[in-house]
């Protein structure tokens, strides 16, 4: 077994590169199947790479640095599952708020078509799978001989028990409480909220639970390469 600590690139870039990569490839995904819907024409397409760039280099840093740090702490500390969740949710707080003005307030006010709701859970999916391949590494060793491959299933089969896990929960409070994520119910929150406020109350939220899932994923990743 290997020291992650060993590695001759500095964590905070680490973290960093892990998070604009899992974001990007995310994006990637969900961007193209948008792309495809019926109205997208009307953005502006000489301004939106950009945009999304920018978008992608926002979340990756936020994401990175902020879920990569306390977990990374928990790690240290030899916090288990339930430690790795509280600091993971603790950095999603953080690392929520930049892409959640982004993502809802920038996107949010633009005259095109709506993402679609399971376009943006998947891209969550997506991009919590690839942060925890390429994070969990730096937390903990992996055995000797253990094939990239072998530790990408571990990750992929860790992020979706995790994210199932809080997506089951996070269902049914917005089932009982009438908040199903959908298009009317977003327009509905930002008349009476504000989008800005939405925007930072959704960061934070989103951020929480996807960090406490990186968080568990991580953990479940130990786990599961012992």
């Amino acid at each position: 077994m290997h020291d992650p600590d060993s590695s001759s690139i500095p964590w905070p870039i680490r973290a960093a590169l892990a998070g604009v990569l899992a974001c990007g490839f995310a994006a990637t995904i969900g961007s193209s199947l948008y792309f495809a819907l019926p109205g997208a024409e009307r953005l502006d397409w000489t301004v939106m790479p950009v945009v999304l760039v920018l978008f992608v280099l926002v979340c990756g840093l936020s994401i990175g640095l902020c879920v990569g740090a306390t977990t990374r702490f928990a790690a240290r500390r030899g916090l288990g599952l339930p430690g790795l969740m509280v600091a993971g949710a603790t950095g999603g707080v953080l690392a929520g708020i930049a892409p959640g003005i982004l993502g809802i307030a920038g996107f949010g006010s633009l005259s095109a078509p709506y993402m679609g709701t399971a376009n943006i859970l998947g891209s969550v999916l997506i991009g919590v799978i690839a942060f925890v391949a390429l994070w969990s590494p730096s937390l903990f060793p992996r055995r000797e001989g253990s094939s990239p491959a072998l530790h990408l299933a571990h990750a992929a089969a860790a992020s979706i028990i995790s994210l199932g896990a809080f997506g089951m929960v996070a269902w049914s409070l917005a089932t009982a409480f009438d908040l199903v994520p959908n298009l009317d119910t977003f327009i509905v929150l930002a008349h009476q909220m504000g989008l800005m406020r939405l925007a930072v109350v959704g960061g934070v939220l989103v951020g929480a639970a996807g960090g406490a899932a990186v968080g568990a994923a991580c953990g479940l990743v130990r786990r599961l390469g012992r």
